[in-house]
């Protein structure tokens, strides 16, 4: 992921922000009424069609085919960026869900016709083809999110909010601002997460080097979606890992109820032994049983030469 990279991170202060005053009362609300046996925490990167996971995870000589049913035994969700660039067809998922792992889920970007657009109530007949397609998934449908491009300012906020309105109140949805004026106008911050909270819509927090500004540390309901940007397992990247697990473990104790964490490397590669790592400070600290990828042994890597 390329928002919010730098060249030079050793001046960046990658301390979590304390929470939002507005999260603890919104996860104890959301919880009464979004109730599982234990909070569900998904984890994956962005892609499973890298050549590069042949003999990290994928065995020797996988064909591309099938890739995604390799990815979905390491991986219990993925970041959907194919749905960005084009509407996907019922057909197209259902092709996705057969491949997968019946628990596994998928996280659809919105397609960018749709969230790319500054006036949303234009995109009415995007949004109808779209739907099927989300449904498609059934329950291996994941939490869909919206991003909003860096130039979506506050001043487009109404057509936003108009379009959200008219969101199905049964599909999950999460909302990515990036724009600066989202974060440093706290009028219009606080009331952009409160509409959000109304219509049970969630929150994307992305955690990059950059833009430490979109840290926001403000969820509307018991759902929430992180994106983590590492920089090639810098030693930052598994205190950063740390500092999230607690951050969790925290939210849970609160009341959150399902985690979608994303984990973004400039190498797919990388994104497998972070995952590894946060899996097992999760299952230490907060007592949950993750399944973790499992890389290929010696033997099998060797095979590839």
């Amino acid at each position: 992921m390329k928002f919010g990279k730098l060249t030079d991170i050793s001046h960046v202060n990658f301390m979590l922000p304390e929470d939002h005053p507005a999260t603890l009362p919104a996860l104890q609300k959301s919880s009464e009424t979004l109730i599982t046996d234990a909070p569900r925490v998904l984890i994956g990167s962005a892609r499973w069609g890298e050549r590069d996971l042949i003999g990290k995870i994928y065995p020797p000589k996988t064909p591309a085919k099938d890739y995604l049913s390799h990815y979905s035994r390491h991986f219990t969700t993925i970041e959907l960026n194919s749905t960005h660039y084009q509407l996907p067809s019922v057909s197209q998922v259902e092709q996705w869900c057969e491949k997968a792992e019946p628990q596994f889920t998928f996280c659809p970007k919105i397609p960018q016709i749709i969230s790319h657009r500054p006036d949303f109530g234009s995109q009415l007949h995007a949004t109808e083809q779209l739907l099927p397609a989300l449904k498609a998934f059934g329950s291996q449908l994941g939490l869909p999110f919206l991003q909003l491009p860096p130039t979506f300012t506050p001043q487009h906020g109404k057509s936003l909010f108009e379009y959200l309105a008219r969101w199905p109140q049964d599909m999950p949805l999460a909302i990515e601002f990036r724009h600066p004026d989202w974060f440093s106008q706290h009028r219009i911050r606080d009331r952009a997460f409160h509409l959000l909270e109304e219509h049970n819509l969630s929150t994307v927090i992305t955690d990059t080097a950059g833009r430490r500004d979109v840290i926001h540390m403000r969820l509307t309901n018991a759902r929430v979606m992180v994106r983590f940007v590492g920089n090639r397992l810098h030693h930052t990247d598994y205190l950063r890992i740390d500092t999230w697990v607690r951050r969790l473990q925290q939210w849970m104790a609160e009341g959150l109820q399902e985690v979608y964490f994303i984990v973004h490397q400039p190498e797919e590669t990388l994104c497998v032994d972070l995952a590894i790592y946060l899996i097992r400070k999760l299952n230490q600290e907060c007592g949950l049983k993750l399944p973790a990828p499992k890389p290929l042994e010696i033997g099998q890597q060797q095979q590839l030469f």
